[in-house]
């Protein structure tokens, strides 16, 4: 059965064999054909279904391949790179869904500068109501170095599966722990989605209307370039390259290293000649903190290039980490205009 909203699973009443369906959350349904009433049970007082693995092996390697073809990664993979091996999985994922209702108040800044300089700052009031529901999803296991941490389909055709017949990883974190951050998730979207810059008072509440523990199928494909080895991962359902590693191309990185330097020295540069004869420093901090941030950039490229790296990988948290340095630090040299 194809999910819509939420996730219905097709089953087959043991009395009279009729079709029925249970919807997420669902845990007593009643036969349509011989009024037979039925209940269901999931693990631990949690439901589990598992999506239907429809990409067949030769599309799996197939996506794969196609995937070596696109962005900075080896001119020469796709004629070099060899599959070594490639095989389903099942992934435990948590997906809870929330309901988040009540209100967002405070206000937002707005600055209006007088033709003499003057800067006034006008406090405009803001309230919004929110009444909303969430998905939030995590990988139910350690899942090594796949690079996949969130579950990012929620459409497919479900089926109960036999899971001591298909390789499948045992789920080992807590539903508890799971439901909590869910809730969280949550809380922070909806303040996020309600838009108030400056919040002054958060009457936000969070209801937990569900958590199913979804087995998703996932390829994993191994492949060989020049006596080293890399992998990826093809989504199951969708056929889509999901995460992956593959080894990136040094005339890509030294085309970005030099063209990279060159602007970036050239735009902070010229900032810094404009900031010695202008007397608005505005323009010239600008154009020190964009050149700043290319030439920044160029050298996470120059390093990391080696290797092009797709999918949720915990070494990308450091790259991100080091861009939210970028991001305040030019704040700062805005709060200084």
């Amino acid at each position: 059965m194809i999910m819509s909203d939420g996730i219905s699973v097709g089953l087959n009443c043991p009395a009279c064999g009729g079709a029925i369906s249970m919807a997420e959350g669902e845990n007593v349904v009643l036969c349509q054909y011989c009024s037979s009433v039925l209940a269901a049970e999931g693990d631990q007082g949690v439901h589990t279904v598992a999506f239907k693995n429809k990409t067949l092996k030769d599309a799996a390697m197939g996506a794969s391949q196609h995937w070596w073809t696109h962005g900075l990664k080896a001119r020469d993979l796709k004629t070099t790179g060899k599959i070594v091996e490639s095989y389903p999985i099942y992934l435990p994922f948590w997906k809870t869904t929330t309901r988040v209702a009540g209100w967002v108040c405070g206000y937002e800044e707005r600055r209006h500068t007088d033709q003499k300089g003057n800067v006034t700052v006008e406090r405009i009031p803001k309230e919004v109501m929110v009444l909303q529901d969430f998905t939030f999803s995590e990988i139910a296991c350690d899942p090594g170095d796949l690079g996949i941490r969130t579950m990012k389909n929620f459409m497919g055709e479900t089926t109960f599966a036999n899971f001591e017949e298909i390789p499948t990883f045992e789920s080992t974190t807590s539903k508890d722990a799971a439901a909590t951050r869910g809730l969280n998730d949550s809380l922070a979207k909806a303040r996020a989605n309600a838009h108030v810059p400056q919040v002054t008072l958060d009457t936000l509440k969070a209801f937990n209307k569900g958590l199913t523990l979804i087995y998703y199928p996932v390829w994993v494909v191994r492949y060989n370039y020049r006596d080293r080895m890399y992998m990826d991962t093809v989504d199951g359902v969708t056929g889509q390259v999901l995460s992956g590693r593959a080894p990136g191309d040094p005339l890509f990185q030294s085309l970005a290293m030099t063209g990279g330097t060159s602007v970036g020295g050239l735009i902070a540069a010229a900032g810094i000649i404009y900031a010695q004869s202008a007397s608005d420093m505005r323009i010239a901090l600008g154009a020190v903190a964009v050149g700043a941030i290319i030439l920044f950039l160029t050298y996470r490229f120059f390093r990391h290039g080696s290797e092009i790296i797709q999918g949720e990988f915990k070494e990308k948290k450091s790259i991100g980490d080091a861009l939210k340095q970028v991001q305040q630090v030019g704040k700062a040299l805005e709060g200084l205009r």
